[in-house]
């Protein structure tokens, strides 16, 4: 047998070729300035008056501008970062200054701001002045050195997982606070870093400079343009003053750089986690008045409850809790209180520890004690965030939602990663606090359905198809999906005949009989639209009788072809997926089986068989029509 593909972790060495080329054609002619340079006389040219003026007005230039493209290129980004339309277009006008030619640019601020400007009238009135003056340059680099920072952070921001600032909106933190707090501290090295490149490029502005505000020295006269005249006069003085301008522009962006090769992820820790006392806990994160109803369309979610939110993957569960949270617009939704929605992304910032994550919410270190102790997370009170385990961000995150006292808590499967024990301890809590605020559990768990919610709310298509008390949903499930929920199997089908206390739906060449409980009221009439449901348990298979011949009390005989056989490791059983011969709709049922059955009776995709099943193991009812009370 051949050996496997290696991964490929190097480049092709064309790829590293060119790469080397394009380093070499960056740092050959920077080497080859180095030889050139009279070293001697470096001492001399610092210590020229002329060189103090230049070195003066291009670091000043250089401090202002970075300043300055801070000041606006960070709104700039953030502002780009919230348009809903448009964002690109602004991109590619950001990066404008670096596509135009440097006199074009300078041609252009001279237009606009320029003695005889279209802004001149509002320059002398105000006394301001930039052409051929200090402010026009630190002007002129600006504008060349904006696009650097916008960049820069526009990328940093994109990166940032939106869930964190929504996560920090939602449990109770402003505009300002979320900025200041979360989405500023994340950004920080990349914020450092625009700063540098802003500066760096200040340092080397030299077109647009001179076409604005001229060359005046000791006014507007940076190192770029006094290089320029030396070149002329001095070689050996411009080569001088050519390294000086380099040594300082690789110490500004080494500089830059330092923030983010300082920060490093840390290590996660394992740390041993207390019990979580519910009842504490509860007491500390009831909401004053109980939670409220939530309004969904024509559908009304109780309040103090548990409902679980289900439905097939795809169908809007996420999108639905994203507009009753407020972070989605569309379908109409309406709740008078506070909504914390918690998803599998915990939502954490990432520049604090657990304490800081959770204070930021409670505003009293004292709470956020009390708050971690009762969940039995104190040992994590000091461990930054990055370094947590994803089970271990999952329940400091609910801890952090909680503590906000929520009327009505969303979990979007937020306890996905958590372990099995801690899993159980959170049901606990969650079943315990049922009654004092709303939830809605986004889940696929039938444990959860069944165990906490007591209503239920299915989506399939987008669309809300029903909601109603769990218990009589999952008894009567409106839709297949439910019914896999409540472990049945089901059938529609219109009802064909009704008998002394059974009912016979046809489903095109299937017939179907089954009994109605008393509870579940009159018999449907002939011709009504009915549902049958049975576990799938109450289903054996056999090899097809000829002729036909009824041995037992078992009503229902389907013909099917197996067409898959699955087992699990450690489960007794192995699951038939067989295809009923239905007719033109079709019907699929899973039937367990021992495996000794399948080899005594020689099963396997493609084998036909018989169903049966006795009628008193299926249910019929009437179609289940969408509660919209």
């Amino acid at each position: 047998m051949s050996a496997p593909f290696p991964a490929p972790t190097r480049p092709p060495l064309v790829v590293a070729g060119l790469g080397l080329v394009g380093l070499l054609l960056i740092l050959g002619p920077v080497l080859a300035l180095g030889v050139r340079v009279p070293w001697g006389r470096l001492g001399e040219v610092l210590g020229d008056p002329a060189t103090h003026d230049l070195l003066r007005i291009t670091l000043g230039a250089g401090v202002w501008t970075s300043l300055f493209a801070v000041l606006l290129g960070v709104p700039l980004a953030l502002w780009i970062q919230h348009l809903s339309r448009g964002g690109r277009l602004v991109r590619l006008l950001v990066l404008l200054p670096l596509a135009m030619p440097p006199v074009v640019a300078g041609l252009a601020l001279t237009a606009a701001l320029g003695r005889r400007g279209i802004t001149a009238p509002l320059l002398e009135a105000t006394g301001l002045q930039f052409a051929f003056a200090f402010p026009g340059v630190v002007l002129a680099h600006v504008f060349i050195a904006l696009p650097f920072v916008v960049v820069t952070v526009d990328a940093a921001l994109r990166q940032l997982d939106p869930e964190i600032p929504a996560s920090a909106a939602g449990v109770g933190l402003n505009r300002g606070q979320v900025l200041r707090q979360v989405t500023l501290p994340a950004i920080a090295p990349s914020v450092a870093t625009g700063a540098g490149l802003a500066f760096a490029r200040s340092l080397g502005e030299f077109g647009t400079t001179l076409t604005f505000a001229g060359s005046m020295p000791g006014i507007t006269r940076t190192m770029p343009l006094g290089i320029y005249l030396e070149r002329e006069t001095d070689p050996g003085r411009a080569y001088a003053l050519g390294a000086v301008l380099i040594g300082l522009a690789v110490l500004v962006l080494g500089l830059s750089a330092l923030p983010a090769v300082l920060r490093r992820e840390p290590a996660p820790q394992a740390r041993t986690l207390g019990t979580l006392d519910a009842t504490r806990l509860r007491a500390l994160t009831a909401p004053p008045g109980g939670g409220v109803p939530v309004h969904i369309g024509e559908f009304t979610l109780p309040a103090d409850r548990i409902t679980a939110v289900v439905g097939p993957n795809g169908a809007g569960k996420s999108t639905l809790m994203g507009l009753v949270a407020g972070r989605l617009r569309g379908r109409p939704v309406r709740v008078e209180g506070r909504v914390i929605l918690l998803t599998q992304r915990p939502g954490l910032p990432r520049t604090t520890t657990v304490a800081g994550a959770v204070t930021m919410v409670t505003r009293s270190v004292t709470r956020t004690r009390e708050l971690l102790d009762a969940a039995g997370l104190t040992p994590l009170h000091d461990v930054p965030v990055p370094a947590l385990s994803g089970g271990q961000a999952a329940q400091v995150a609910l801890v952090r939602a909680l503590a906000a006292r929520p009327e009505v808590l969303i979990l979007d499967e937020p306890l996905a990663g958590v372990d099995v024990a801690s899993t159980t301890a959170w049901r606990a809590l969650l079943r315990a606090a049922a009654h004092d605020r709303t939830t809605l559990m986004v889940t696929h768990d039938p444990l959860d359905v069944a165990g906490l919610s007591e209503h239920l709310l299915v989506l399939e298509g987008g669309e809300v198809t029903a909601a109603g008390p769990t218990a009589e949903l999952l008894a009567v499930p409106p839709s297949d999906f439910v019914s896999s929920l409540a472990g049945l199997h089901r059938l529609e089908g219109t009802v064909a005949r009704t008998e002394i206390d059974t009912v016979t739906l046809d489903r095109g060449q299937l017939r179907v009989t089954g009994v109605v409980p008393a509870a579940y009221g009159a018999m449907p009439h002939p011709g009504a639209a009915a549902v049958a449901t049975f576990p799938p348990e109450a289903v054996t298979v056999r090899h097809p009788q000829t002729p036909p011949a009824r041995t037992d009390s078992a009503r229902n005989v389907w013909p099917g072809t197996i067409e898959s056989l699955e087992s699990s490791a450690g489960h007794p059983a192995t699951l038939l997926t067989v295809a009923l011969h239905s007719g033109t709709d079709p019907a699929r049922i899973t039937v367990p089986v021992t495996r000794r059955s399948i080899v005594d009776l020689g099963l396997s995709p493609g084998t036909h068989v018989e169903c049966v099943i006795k009628a008193t193991a299926i249910t019929v009812h009437t179609l289940h029509r969408p509660d919209r009370s």
